[in-house]
């Protein structure tokens, strides 16, 4: 994945960050660090990764079905506009097709939350009835 600096785009109001904030999109969350994009104007679905690590965000796009590299990410230095349209989402308290929030996590984060959600709380102890013992 490659480090992405969307300040610039922003300060620059680059093509690809134009494009994110004047056009309606779709965007749909497949994992926790992936979304399907798709612009109004567009007949063409990306899969976006994108998420945090060390406060520095990393990601790439592709085209769905084929997983070549989105156009305007390949041959552009900066992120492509179904990347910007993550992170404006990100920060612009935006949501996706299933009304969820658009957030894009920490690496850090996610692991400590993988790992919470699996612990399970030590006032509730499994007992051999399969009941919780009080």
């Amino acid at each position: 994945m490659n480090p992405l600096n969307f300040e610039h785009e922003r300060d620059q109001m680059t093509g690809s960050w134009g494009r994110a904030c004047s056009e309606p999109v779709l965007i749909e969350r497949i994992a926790w660090d992936q979304w399907l994009v798709t612009f109004r104007d567009s007949e063409d679905t990306h899969r976006v990764r994108l998420h945090r690590d060390h406060g520095a965000y990393l990601g790439d796009c592709a085209v769905r079905p084929d997983g070549d590299d989105c156009p305007g990410f390949a041959y552009h230095d900066g992120p492509c506009a179904h990347l910007c349209a993550i992170r404006r989402a990100d920060f612009g308290n935006q949501v996706d097709d299933k009304g969820q929030p658009v957030r894009i996590f920490d690496v850090e984060a996610v692991g400590q939350a993988t790992a919470d959600h699996f612990a399970e709380p030590e006032e509730q102890q499994p007992v051999a009835d399969g009941g919780i013992r009080r």
